[in-house]
């Protein structure tokens, strides 16, 4: 890979004493930090992943910029995806042989940063989830190696904004940057456009299933159309699902005032500079979606195929481990370690659970958005009974108007149990779809009303986080 850097790019980060490398207020900083996150985890007020790095952080504001210090750094951020994909590139590079220090809780904002450095101080290697609000501000502080850009959508937005304000936002991490490889999904429009200007892109066609949000192209105003489905090309090999979609689906932006003009073909000549679906560097491609189907990363200029096998279902983890893949390869991971890496990846804590209870083996799903919903979707076992819930708190988003952008008729035909604090207008939803629904104000009622043998349960943030901590405290899920 001709922009990877090498192992001894790692190997030369040395692993001199911290101490002779932090000063008097730092020392101090982290023992409170970790006395304060200490504390947090034996109370059960939390898991200490935010309150360390909080306390540290108040002591000495430039704590994290020491921490990052003489390591290396990749930051992977996007609106659904990063959890999982830094987890595998974690253990990507810990397959390479390389200590990491990793915020594997999902702490993504600054103090979160802080607590995942603070708690390997002596890790080579740093594997950091970002919010993609802070980006710009944690890239600032740690010069990054790596920036892995996943995707962007509509989240939360009376919590976040508008998704055209977070995209100028990771663009100036991008610019402000030109040290990193910008590891990008060239199938996100959005994403695409953030890492434009990189002075190293990456291109990787990662695949996007939700593209309700890009519509419109932040660099030149105009719609971004995308191309015909290409017709299948007539082979007895089984059909590949190359970056996610049966056919290769491309895009390009056209001024607004072409297309209520006219209707535009896609073979027309661009009228203005152009700005389009970069041809990716790499691609991936399988013939399932199914957890533990392997999945072959390709490099399309060399045409080297190197194989993973992907323990976590969906279209969407084949993409996310594509673009963990790539990330690892570029801080000089080997590529059968990296593989191997990815493949020890069979759940994520707090997006992926399973266990069985009273007769019914339970799989547990996260989806927060419409664009997650959307891809969640794709992962339901269509012989398994159906559970969806959702919450409404401030960490959820509290306007679900969004509920009536997903496709929920994709469960026609299915009997769905609408549970969870805002359950009620889950089933309204659900009724005008056309969807047979049962409503349990619990998520335990929920399991109790749906039949015995597979049962794939869909939920939200915090609905998922709370039935989870219940689940744990009964014994029932570790």
């Amino acid at each position: 890979m001709s922009s990877s850097v090498s192992s001894s790019d790692v190997d030369s980060l040395s692993v001199l004493s911290w101490k002779g490398r932090l000063n008097f207020r730092d020392s101090v900083a982290l023992g409170a930090g970790r006395c304060a996150a200490w504390l947090s985890r034996v109370t059960g007020r939390g898991s200490g992943g935010m309150i360390g790095g909080r306390v540290a952080l108040r002591l000495q504001p430039q704590i994290l910029e020491h921490l990052a210090e003489h390591r290396l750094i990749a930051l992977v951020t996007g609106t659904n995806g990063k959890t999982t994909t830094t987890r595998m590139l974690s253990e990507a590079v810990q397959a390479g042989g390389a200590s990491v220090a990793s915020n594997r809780g999902g702490d993504n904002m600054p103090p979160g940063v802080v607590t995942a450095l603070m708690s390997n101080l002596r890790a080579r290697v740093a594997i950091l989830e970002i919010d993609e609000m802070h980006l710009e501000l944690v890239a600032k502080a740690t010069c990054p190696r790596v920036i892995v850009l996943l995707n962007l959508s509509r989240d939360q937005l009376d919590r976040v904004g508008e998704i055209a304000v977070i995209e100028k936002r990771i663009r100036a991490a991008v610019d402000e940057n030109p040290q990193a490889y910008v590891v990008a999904n060239v199938d996100d429009p959005l994403m695409t456009s953030a890492a434009w200007d990189s002075a190293h892109p990456v291109w990787v066609a990662a695949g996007k299933g939700w593209s309700g949000d890009s519509l419109t192209a932040p660099r030149t105003g105009g719609a971004i159309i995308y191309s015909p489905d290409k017709p299948d090309t007539p082979t007895d090999e089984p059909r590949e699902l190359a970056s996610g979609l049966d056919r290769e689906v491309l895009w390009r932006s056209v001024p607004v005032e072409e297309l209520l003009a006219h209707e535009v073909p896609w073979d027309r000549p661009p009228t203005q500079p152009d700005f389009a679906r970069p041809d990716p560097k790499w691609i991936w491609k399988a013939e399932s979606f199914q957890a533990g189907a392997p999945v072959r990363m390709v490099d399309t200029g060399s045409g080297q195929e190197t194989t993973a096998t992907v323990r976590l279902p969906g279209r969407a983890n084949r993409g996310n481990a594509l673009q963990a893949f790539v990330a690892a390869r570029l801080l000089g991971v080997e590529a059968q370690d990296a593989a191997a890496g990815i493949a020890r990846v069979r759940d994520v804590a707090g997006r992926y659970a399973s266990f069985s209870l009273q007769g019914r083996h339970i799989r547990m799903l996260l989806a927060k958005n419409p664009a997650g919903w959307m891809e969640s979707l794709t992962m339901l076992n269509p012989q398994a009974g159906i559970i969806v819930g959702v919450n409404g708190q401030i960490a959820d988003g509290t306007d679900l108007s969004w509920l009536w952008d997903v496709n929920f008729e994709a469960l026609s035909g299915k009997t769905v149990v609408a549970t969870g604090e805002r359950g009620a207008d889950l089933q309204v939803r659900l009724n005008y779809a056309g969807i047979d629904t049962r409503w349990a104000p619990t998520v335990l009622e929920a399991i109790e009303m749906a039949d015995p043998g597979e049962v794939d349960m869909l939920l939200n943030y915090t609905c998922f986080r709370d039935a989870r901590a219940e689940f744990v405290a009964q014994g029932w899920l570790r």
